[in-house]
């Protein structure tokens, strides 16, 4: 049975926040795009996809008046994410 990997997740930007979502747990927008050195955009077009692939779960809030954006990694998230290190330690073991 082939090996498949999840082309959601495998794209280097979307690895790197998944793996620091799953490490780290929830987290807010400005914390997430410093600690991967991203561009506003950049972390928007990304997150954007795994919230629509329902990996990433969003809650907006205001915090002394302020918009807060945070994201933690929904349960299909976390599964697919154990998954698809699961599977590149299979092909690393072929």
């Amino acid at each position: 049975m082939p090996i498949e990997i999840d082309d959601l997740i495998h794209q280097p930007v979307r690895t790197k926040i998944m793996a620091y979502l799953g490490n780290r747990g929830e987290t807010d927008f400005s914390e997430l795009k410093r600690a991967l050195e991203l561009s506003d955009g950049h972390m928007s077009t990304h997150i954007k996809k795994l919230i629509e692939g329902e990996y990433v779960e969003m809650t907006k809030a205001f915090i002394d008046n302020k918009p807060k954006t945070t994201y933690k990694l929904s349960k299909l998230g976390r599964r697919r994410l154990v998954k698809y290190l699961d599977n590149l330690k299979a092909l690393i073991e072929v």
